[in-house]
């Protein structure tokens, strides 16, 4: 029985059987289009891969068939290579690229298996073909060493053994990818998908996609290799429709038609029909918004055609990114989400710009006394908000706003702003009420940070919010052979990011936030599951256009994705080093807090176990996962899981409130003092608690909005957060620019057992020794003092101002559960 074909090449198709076979015959299979039959000029059995990993590491390669793949493997003891990982960069070279260094051959080194790797397509080689390993560009060093002592690539599989239910045919005849092909095997048939052969360089469109508005006409182009036809219907403004009109095939898979006369401010749907590859005959029929909408209907419901210029606001041009840092690592970034931030009475914001763009940048008061909004982040001191998703999403209803709560992370249509964060719902209001924060915040010296989610998407297949499957059915997803959709999101779905025109559109997107609203930085969500190149691709991308931009995200995944052969950009992996790409620290999160929910406690309660990590933490993880600083976030809470308060209130049961705030504060003291990125959720700097839940993606604005009478409660914790920010903003020292420097200056020092201390002798901050300590204890510790005077500047949970500041020699008494800090100038 034959379970799924599909096309891989133009004259190449991959047959999935439901048994595994031994021996197979090219007269068991037959080809068709229509009635007629397509020649068959042989049948192979696909072997999927070596499954002793040992075997790839002694022959220097693996090929995995089945993919199309071949994997180049470089591990130290194999070959006479046996020099420290990451030295230097490491290059296959041989017949298949005429034994030269160039970079689409350099391996990376993989963490997580502890060898280099390289993936190529098999196409890329031939069995018989000889290579080797160079290190360094001057190809001085080769693995294996000497002249004609090469790697050979041989087809190393026993095929007239092996038992296997992967097929592939080669046909005499060129394939398409828009045409319905029959392949019969025995006496059963099933219908050929297109798969693999999307991913040549023939379907891949470079240009731009979407709509182009003129006045005297509009130009529209969707990219869709796989549809039988495909139509364009246009609504006018109150939705109603007008007419539609057939469109074009055009160059490498993409559609177009030019409509003639003004279709400003009406609506658009594609109507796409593809072959039914169930049936005999019949087409399915999909009426679907545009991918590249930048602007919509209500609720997702069709995209809207308006003129770019009608979407800006009065002085948008002469804004421009925050110029507040130098280096990634200087940023202190500040988590929230548009909605919780003022959607409560206690904000002060008017009432109808609660919850909105415009609320997030109005100045607000608490009992007319009290900042909140705008003034807060400014008082506060940090450098970037980090805002959850604020485009599309389909988990909320934008026109009844109080109908339903999300965090966002169910992207629908990715370059459209969300209407449940607008004033109105649909049209172009919302991307100027989305400039107009921005602008505001740029003039208070704050950079806006975007949450992208780029590992999947709110619906598949022929659900309401689905977009991709209905233009370009399973492209854009992972799907395995059987056409179940690989979930290592734990959301059903996982965007094959490593497929050139997902690449395109990620990369389409990205730019589009950057250049047309000025975002200063991305975070990723579940980065771990976004291809090496791809984030190394959206690193350069935005930073041709903004130098100082922060490119940061999840280094983990959420399950096993099968599908993805290419290295993936987790906290493992050597992705992100040297790119400035900073990965979410979880070790420093857990070695200060304990676990996320549950009852395990960590250092800021006095459990040293994880005292190691700490410290690693505290150098920016340079001697774990991080080459550079700016690689590593430290933080120990975020929107995901317990507060920060709630955690500690959970593990601290029967402690006086006065103890669960001191670990609150040293929590936080360590981030803010420690080397790398500084990452804080909003509302920790008056211990914002949603009431004990750990999941409150859904949970509604009473669990998720920020209570502003708590700031008023906790002023001194907000206080000890503003002078800290301050003094990290102020001294470099607490920021240093490389990993050599930290490795230089940063040094830890004899404390009392518990204690964590060390000295930063950095030459370039105006304080030349400065001494950091953590007492998790609720007893005072004595510290010693290297020689000569200190003048104290933290102590005792609080931050002194310099006419406060005290002097002493030879030692100092810590305060309980506290931040020690000295200098000497």
């Amino acid at each position: 029985m034959i379970v799924k074909a599909y096309i891989d090449d133009f004259n190449e198709i991959t047959v999935v059987l439901a048994q595994m076979v031994h021996s197979i015959k090219r007269e068991d299979f037959k080809v068709f289009l229509d009635d007629q039959e397509i020649e068959i000029e042989k049948v192979e059995k696909l072997i999927p891969h070596s499954e002793n990993p040992f075997e790839a590491e002694t022959r220097g390669y693996e090929i995995c068939e089945q993919k199309g793949k071949i994997r180049f493997i470089l591990k130290e003891g194999h070959f006479d290579f046996h020099r420290k990982p990451m030295v230097r960069p490491v290059f296959v070279i041989g017949d298949m690229n005429n034994w030269t260094i160039s970079p689409e051959w350099e391996l990376s080194y993989s963490k997580l298996r502890g060898r280099y790797e390289l993936i190529r397509d098999l196409k890329d080689v031939q069995i018989g073909q000889k290579f080797k390993f160079a290190e360094g560009a001057s190809r001085k060093l080769w693995y294996p060493p000497g002249y004609g002592n090469d790697i050979v690539i041989e087809d190393y599989f026993d095929r007239e053994a092996a038992f296997t239910n992967i097929v592939k045919i080669t046909t005499s005849k060129r394939l398409l990818a828009n045409l319905k092909y029959k392949v019969v095997y025995k006496n059963e048939h099933i219908y050929a998908r297109p798969r693999e052969i999307l991913t040549r360089s023939e379907y891949f469109y470079p240009g731009e996609l979407g709509f182009k508005y003129e006045p005297y006409g509009t130009y529209f182009r969707l990219w869709a290799p796989t549809a039988y036809k495909v139509k364009i219907q246009i609504f006018d403004e109150y939705e109603n429709f007008k007419f539609e009109k057939e469109m074009s095939r055009a160059e490498n898979g993409t559609w177009n038609v030019y409509l003639a006369g003004d279709l400003k401010n009406h609506f658009y749907l594609y109507e796409v029909w593809h072959h039914n590859y169930d049936q005999d005959e019949g087409y399915v029929v999909y009426y679907v918004p545009d991918p590249y909408s930048k602007a919509s209907s209500s609720n997702s419901g069709k995209s809207y055609i308006f003129d770019p210029a009608d979407g800006l606001i009065d002085g948008w041009q002469a804004d421009s990114f925050v110029d507040n840092i130098e280096k990634q690592n200087d940023a202190i970034i500040y988590e929230m989400h548009v909605r919780d931030f003022t959607i409560d009475q206690s904000s002060g914001i008017d009432e109808n710009l609660r919850g909105k763009f415009l609320g997030f940048c109005q100045e607000g008061y608490y009992k007319g006394k009290i900042t909140t909004g705008l003034m807060h982040l400014k008082e506060l001191g940090v450098t970037h908000v980090h805002l959850l998703p604020i485009s599309d999403f389909g988990s909320v209803d934008d026109k009844n706003p109080d109908k339903r709560y999300n965090w966002g992370y169910d992207p629908v249509l990715y370059q459209c702003p969300e209407y449940w964060f607008s004033t109105k719902s649909g049209g172009i209001e919302a991307l100027k009420e989305l400039r107009t924060m921005i602008k505001k915040l740029h003039e208070n010296g704050i950079g806006v940070v975007m949450d992208v989610v780029f590992n999947h998407t709110y619906h598949t297949k022929g659900g309401k919010f689905s977009i991709f499957d209905k233009i370009v059915p399973e492209y854009f997803y992972r799907v395995d052979d059987y056409g179940d959709y690989l979930n290592a999101t734990g959301c059903g779905n996982e965007l094959a990011t490593e497929k050139p025109m997902v690449r395109k559109f990620i990369l389409d997107t990205i730019i589009y936030w950057t250049e047309g609203f000025h975002i200063d930085g991305f975070r990723f969500d579940l980065m771990g599951l976004i291809d090496c190149k791809t984030m190394r691709q959206i690193a350069n991308e935005v930073r041709k256009r903004n130098p100082k931009a922060l490119i940061y995200g999840e280094g983990w995944v959420m399950g096993d994705s099968t599908c993805l052969v290419e290295e993936m950009a987790t906290i493992l992996s050597s992705c992100h080093q040297g790119y400035s790409i900073g990965l979410f620290n979880d070790r420093i999160r857990d070695a200060i807090r304990g676990d996320l929910d549950g009852y395990k406690t960590g250092y800021v309660h006095g459990n040293l176990s994880d005292v190691e990590r700490l410290k690693q933490g505290i150098k920016a993880a340079i001697d774990d996962f991080a080459k550079e600083p700016d690689e590593c976030v430290n933080y120990v809470s975020c929107h995901d899981n317990l507060t920060l308060f709630d955690k500690l209130q959970k593990t601290m049961v029967g402690e006086d409130i006065f103890w669960i705030d001191r670990a609150s504060r040293l929590a936080n003291a360590i981030v803010l003092t420690s080397q790398g990125v500084a990452f804080l959720h909003g509302g920790v700097e008056f211990n914002r608690s949603k009431g004990g839940h750990p999941n409150t993606y859904n949970a509604g604005d009473n669990i998720n909005k920020i209570d502003w009478s708590l700031k008023e409660k906790f002023f001194d914790t907000f206080k000890f957060y503003c002078d800290l920010i301050n003094l990290r903003r102020k001294h470099i020292a607490f920021r240093m620019r490389s990993s050599g420097e930290i490795k230089k200056y940063l040094k830890f020092i004899p404390a009392p057992d518990g204690v964590v201390a060390f000295i930063i002798t950095y030459p370039y901050d105006e304080w030349k020794k400065i001494i950091v300590a953590y007492n998790p204890f609720k007893e005072k510790k004595i510290l010693q003092l290297p020689e000569g005077s200190w003048r104290i500047k933290a102590n005792d949970g609080i931050v002194f101002p310099d006419s406060s500041e005290k002097e002493a020699i030879g030692s100092f008494e810590i305060g309980p559960v506290s931040l020690f800090i000295a200098y000497q100038k």
